[in-house]
């Protein structure tokens, strides 16, 4: 720093102090495919949906109904882990992946307080989710998964760019829609886990990440 451009000084004094208190190395990339990876199952999803309305006659023929229902929801459970799997291992992987070019460590005590700031709305819910589906209460599952991982995002974003709490604020909107409107519900799904993810996914990447 110097005497001669004090505006620059400023700005790096900004960007010394962000830095220390701001997990930065999240990638762009990693909402981006994360999106994509919520369409693509979203996808699934829907075909196995599709089979079992076409197999729905059969199964109240041969008095397999409930059956057949709970058939499905386990598919959609099982298709559902496997894309948070799928989505978390894009996002550690883009995310170390800018923390190395950036000659950053991932693993930091920053880093840890973000995690354990998304993990307890993100740990509740879960149980809670996991309640729903006990119970059958299966068209409550979507709007609840918005809301809580909007409230996530929204307890997380004090350690990253602020711009996170746009997502936050439009994951927890679709949730409230969500709720008043179930039929809806699968639709909301799609935006908010795939539509949003991308859109700001690809806002962060020209933002941030191409500097």
């Amino acid at each position: 720093m110097t005497d001669k451009n004090p505006i620059e000084d400023l700005r790096e004094i900004r960007k010394m102090m962000e830095s220390s208190s701001k997990f930065l190395s999240l990638s762009g990339l990693s909402g981006i495919f994360a999106g994509l990876t919520a369409l693509v199952g979203a996808y699934f999803a829907h075909l196995e949906m599709l089979d079992y309305q076409k197999k729905y006659i059969f199964y109240e023929l041969q008095g397999r109904a409930a059956e057949g229902a709970n058939e499905l929801s386990i598919r959609l459970a099982i298709l559902a882990v496997i894309i948070l799997i799928v989505a978390i291992s894009f996002g550690v992987l883009f995310t170390w992946l800018k923390a190395r070019r950036q000659n950053k460590k991932l693993l930091t005590p920053l880093s840890f307080r973000l995690i354990i700031s998304l993990m307890v709305p993100l740990g509740f819910g879960g149980i809670f989710i996991a309640g729903m589906y006990y119970h059958g209460a299966y068209a409550f599952i979507a709007p609840a998964t918005l809301m809580f991982y909007g409230l996530a995002l929204s307890k997380g974003s004090k350690y990253v760019h602020v711009d996170i709490k746009y997502l936050a604020l439009c994951q927890m909107a679709l949730g409230v829609i969500s709720i008043f409107k179930l039929h809806y519900g699968f639709t909301a799904w799609i935006i908010g886990f795939g539509v949003l993810h991308i859109l700001y996914g690809t806002i962060m990447y020209f933002k941030y990440d191409r500097k």
